[in-house]
Order: C-alpha cells, then sequence, then structure tokens
C-alpha cells in the first residue's frame, strides 16, 4: 500500500482514458456474466420447458455476445496501450530528471548499467503493473465477487466445492510467490552487472582489443552470463511450479463441478442448466486465480522494479538547489578556511585546507594521486558540500548561491573529454546553447581547433559520433578548451587537461590555455606536468589533504629541500632523458 499514492500520481494525469480502460473492463465483465446465464436459459427453458418462443430473442442474444466482447476487448486494448505509453513516458522522464537532481556520491557508487536499468526494464515492468496488469487484475477480482454472488443463489453446495479449489489456489500463491520474488531480486541484479559489464567492455574495445584481452572478456562474460542463467533457470522452475500446480487444481475443480452437479441433477437440487451455467461460472471464477497464476511472475516483477524506482526516489542529494543568491557578477575570489571532507566515513581526503585566490589569479594545484587536488575541483563545483570550515566566493559561502546560477559561472576542461554525439558546433555551444555561429567559430578558433574544422568535410557541422570517435585525444581536449572559451567564465578550472598527450598535442593547447586563461578570469589548474604551470600566479603543493607548499615556481624552485623542487627536477631529467 505504500506505492499506492505513488501510482495514483502517475494516472492521476489520465483519467480519462483510465475512465474508458475501466468501461472496456466492466464491459467484458457483463459479457462474462451474460454467456453461462444464456446457456442455462437455452438448456432449461427451451429444451426442458419446449418455450421454443425465447429461442429466437437468446440466439441472438447469444450471437450477439461474442460481437460485444470483440469491441469491449479492442476499446479496452487501444486505451490500455495508449495509457501505457503516456506512463512509461512520464516515468522515465521523472526518473532522469531525478538522476540529474542526484548528488555525486550516489552516482559515483552506482554503474550506468545499473541506472539505465531503472530507465528501461524497470520502468517496463511498472507500466505493466499500472495499466494492463493492474486494471485487469482488478476488474477481474471484481468479477469474481459477482459471480461468487450469482453462484450462491444458483448452489450452494457447488460453491462451497470451487471455494475448495479457489483455497488450494490461495495456497499454492502464498507458498511460491515469495520464492518467486526472492529468485526474481537475485536474477535483476545479475543482469545489472552483465549489463554494467558489457557496456564498460565495449566502450573500452581498443584497449580490449591493444592487448589481445578479447578471450579473457569473452570467458569472463561467458561466465557471468552462466551465473545469470542458474539463477534463470531456478525462477523458471518456480515458475513452472506454480503453473503447473495452478492448472492441476483448475481441472480437478472442473471435474468436480460436474460429477457434483449430475448427482445433485439427480436428486433433483438443481437443473442439468444450472449445472452447465454453473460450469462456465466456474471456469471463468477461476480465471482470475489462473490469470493470477500466469501474471505472478510480471505482477513479483513490477513489485521489484517499485522497490528499485522507489530506491533511486528516494535517495536524497546531498546537494540540494534551494532559492539563493545571485550577484550581478562574480569577480572570482576564491577562500578555503580550515575546510574538512571526506568521501567515505573514517577516510578524510581534506584535512584544515587552506587557500586564499585573489581574482584574476592562476593557481595550480600539485600533488601525487589521491592528495586532494580533484576534491578541491568538486568542492568548488559543488558536487559535494563540505563537512566543515568555510569555502567562500567573493565573501559569499559557496551555499548561499543558486547553484544553477552560480555554476553558470564556472567552465572546467577535464582531464578526460567528454563528447557529445552530435556537431561540433553543438558541442562547442553545449554550455551555451544561444551562441551565434560566429561566437562558436571563433571559440573554435581560439582553441586551435581551425586546422580540424578545415579538414573536416562538413566543418563545424561535422557529427562526432558516439565519445567524439572522430576526433583524437588532443582534438578532443581542444574542444572542450573551446566549450569553455565560448561559456566565458568567471571561475576556469584544467584538470589535468595535457596529461596524456603527445608533444604537439600538448603545444597547442598550451597556447590555448594562454588565451582562456586571461587576467579577468580565476584559473585553477590540477597539473600533472609541472613544465605547464611554470607561469602560474600561485602552485600549492598538497600532502594528506593539507597545503604543505604555496608559492609562485621561482619562490618554489628556491627551497631546496622543498617537495616541489624535488618533483620538478625529476621531471625535467626524465624529459630530458626521453
Amino acid at each position: 500500500m505504500i506505492y499506492l499514492p505513488y501510482i495514483l500520481k502517475v494516472l492521476r494525469p489520465h483519467r480519462k482514458r483510465m475512465v474508458l480502460a475501466l468501461v472496456s473492463m466492466l464491459g467484458i465483465m457483463l459479457v462474462d456474466l451474460g454467456s453461462p446465464l444464456v446457456i442455462a436459459l437455452l438448456i432449461d427453458h427451451v429444451i426442458g420447458l419446449n418455450r421454443y418462443d425465447l429461442l429466437p430473442p437468446l440466439m441472438l442474444l447469444f450471437l450477439f455476445l461474442p460481437f460485444a466482447a470483440s469491441f469491449f476487448t479492442f476499446l479496452n486494448g487501444y486505451t490500455l496501450t495508449l495509457l501505457g505509453q503516456r506512463v512509461i513516458f512520464d516515468i522515465r522522464l521523472e526518473l532522469y530528471r531525478r538522476i540529474h537532481q542526484l548528488h555525486c556520491r550516489y552516482m559515483h557508487n552506482t554503474t550506468t548499467g545499473k541506472l539505465m536499468e531503472r530507465l528501461r526494464g524497470d520502468v517496463l515492468q511498472l507500466q505493466r503493473l499500472m495499466t494492463s496488469q493492474g486494471l485487469g487484475l482488478l476488474v477481474q477480482l471484481v468479477t469474481g465477487l459477482v459471480m461468487v454472488f450469482v453462484m450462491l443463489l444458483l448452489s450452494v453446495k457447488l460453491t462451497l466445492l470451487v471455494f475448495a479449489g479457489m483455497t488450494l489456489y490461495a495456497a499454492n500463491y502464498k507458498w511460491l510467490v515469495p520464492r518467486i520474488r526472492k529468485v526474481q531480486r537475485r536474477y535483476r541484479r545479475k543482469l545489472e552487472r552483465l549489463s554494467g559489464l558489457a557496456q564498460e567492455r565495449l566502450s573500452g574495445t581498443l584497449v580490449v582489443k591493444s592487448f589481445g584481452q578479447e578471450k579473457h572478456e569473452t570467458h569472463d562474460f561467458v561466465k557471468r552470463n552462466f551465473a545469470a542463467e542458474r539463477v534463470f533457470h531456478r525462477y523458471q522452475m518456480f515458475n513452472v511450479n506454480y503453473s503447473t500446480a495452478s492448472n492441476l487444481v483448475t481441472w480437478m475443480t472442473y471435474a468436480g463441478v460436474v460429477i457434483l452437479g449430475v448427482l445433485l441433477v439427480l436428486r433433483g437440487e438443481v437443473t442439468f442448466g444450472i449445472v452447465m451455467a454453473f460450469l462456465a461460472f466456474s471456469m471463468r471464477l477461476l480465471e482470475p486465480a489462473a490469470m493470477l497464476a500466469e501474471l505472478s511472475n510480471e505482477l513479483q516483477q513490477g513489485r521489484v522494479a517499485l522497490d528499485r524506482i522507489f530506491e533511486l526516489m528516494n535517495a536524497t542529494p546531498d546537494v540540494i538547489n534551494q532559492p539563493g543568491i545571485k550577484l550581478p557578477h562574480l569577480r572570482g575570489e576564491v577562500c578555503f578556511k580550515n575546510v574538512c571532507f571526506q568521501y567515505d566515513p573514517n577516510n578524510p581526503v581534506l584535512r584544515n585546507f587552506n587557500l586564499h585566490v585573489k581574482p584574476g589569479q592562476t593557481v595550480a594545484l600539485v600533488g601525487k594521486t589521491g592528495c586532494g587536488k580533484s576534491t578541491i575541483v568538486n568542492l568548488l563545483y559543488r558536487f559535494y558540500d563540505i563537512d566543515s570550515g568555510e569555502l567562500t566566493v567573493d565573501g559569499h559561502e559557496i551555499r548561499s548561491f543558486e547553484t544553477r546560477w552560480y555554476r553558470r559561472n564556472l567552465a572546467v576542461v577535464p582531464q578526460e573529454p567528454i563528447i557529445l554525439d552530435s556537431t561540433i558546433a553543438e558541442n562547442i555551444a553545449y554550455g551555451r546553447p544561444g551562441a551565434s555561429r560566429e561566437q562558436i567559430e571563433q571559440a573554435a578558433r581560439m582553441a586551435e581547433l581551425g586546422e580540424v574544422i578545415d579538414r573536416l568535410d562538413h566543418g563545424l557541422d561535422t557529427s562526432l559520433g558516439a565519445y567524439g570517435a572522430k576526433l583524437s585525444v588532443g582534438e578532443k581536449q581542444r574542444l572542450c578548451i573551446a566549450r569553455a572559451i565560448l561559456s566565458d567564465p568567471v571561475i576556469l578550472i584544467l584538470d589535468e587537461a595535457t596529461s596524456s598527450l603527445d608533444t604537439r598535442s600538448e603545444a597547442l593547447i598550451q597556447l590555448a590555455m594562454k588565451r582562456v586563461m586571461t587576467t579577468k578570469r580565476t584559473s585553477f589548474i590540477v597539473a600533472h606536468r609541472l613544465s605547464t604551470i611554470v607561469n602560474a600566479d600561485l602552485i600549492v603543493v598538497l600532502d594528506g589533504g593539507r597545503a604543505v607548499e604555496m608559492g609562485n615556481h621561482a619562490q618554489l624552485m628556491q627551497n631546496s629541500g622543498g617537495r616541489y623542487r624535488r618533483l620538478y627536477v625529476t621531471q625535467t631529467k626524465t624529459t630530458v632523458g626521453k
């Protein structure tokens, strides 16, 4: 019942279709109720009492019932199809929006395959639960109650016999369905992991091929696939057992009705027509239970889908976009005061970190992996909120800003460039959708993409394919720089943008970076190659979540025992040695 408010909320905008679906289902129910009564009248009154005057209207009615059933069935199917399409659209849209609202901590701990399964498989299961399956079961239950009332009027003994069959159905359901649900959950988890593995490996096809790991990856996939298949086999066996037991109870009930009905006819307690009508009623009364047996799989999958969707819906964002201040413009003054932060309990990343950056300064963050460089960037972007201390921009606590407005004043060039499956122009304008063609082209030229644009047949309108397949790594980085240039941020973040490039690509990117890092812009560089940051206004050396050294390149090189000097000398010797 905890899901009922959500189900009603999803269905509320589609009330007209819901009413039409219910009307068509009620029409089907009336046809199901009318057929046995017509059979009883034909046998007892027309044949038994020689009331041949009733034969024409009863035959016409009997011939009309199939057409009525066909009409209501078509109307029901058409309505539920439209209803299902709208429901799945609304739920997917809500889930997609929710995923974008989730905090980075949740996203980092959840695989892409798992999220895709929520958007795809779970939504389809929920659609079936709330439309054809859910409404169909409801009407079947109402039909069953009406049939029971009519059957009690006809024969209490035969009704009790059918009740015995229904009791066996209920026992079978109560015994096997919880086990089906448990195995179904295991199977869905296996599919999630398998989907995540496949997506990850297919995304890294070039790495797999370059190291000749095709057999290894295939073997790993086969092993996981077999594990999922074993769980699915057990799941199917539970369903087979359930269906077999349901069919056995059905035929035992039919046989019991025939045998007891004949005995009651011989005793004069009921007529033969009533027995035939009762048999038809029994078949239709058992149909909801048989339907329940057939649909138990769908219903359990729908329940599992609801559990998983609600898990996603109920995930509370760490960073909530609340109404906040919007300044006429930002200057770019950033101040960390005794900031502490940890991703996981008892594993601090930043410990009383302090840093003051003046507007227009270029700051380089240096240190070994895991020292907190990227964490500083994440906090500055407010992907996470600090645990303690104070983080301000232009003297205002960062949490006091309206989040979306604040982030529009920032731009990042990530270490791994993110390229969308669209054109060069659309990729560059992603951070500024209303940019003119001239502005886009100017940003591209400033980012040293002119040569690339001239080389491609369609220039800025060239579609780049999945993950920017038509561009090299260096060209992708320059495209990200062009995106940052066009967005004209107050605060620019370059996250190890040249860490994996060849010398020529690095030189082109350095030239583009000089153009984007102007004096009017505060810039943060997460540095891997120290040769790229020698002109930074401030270099911060991090270790263990703290700033252990600060200064410009010349100042830090004067400290003979300093970490920056040792690291710079080591990298310089390595470069010369190559």
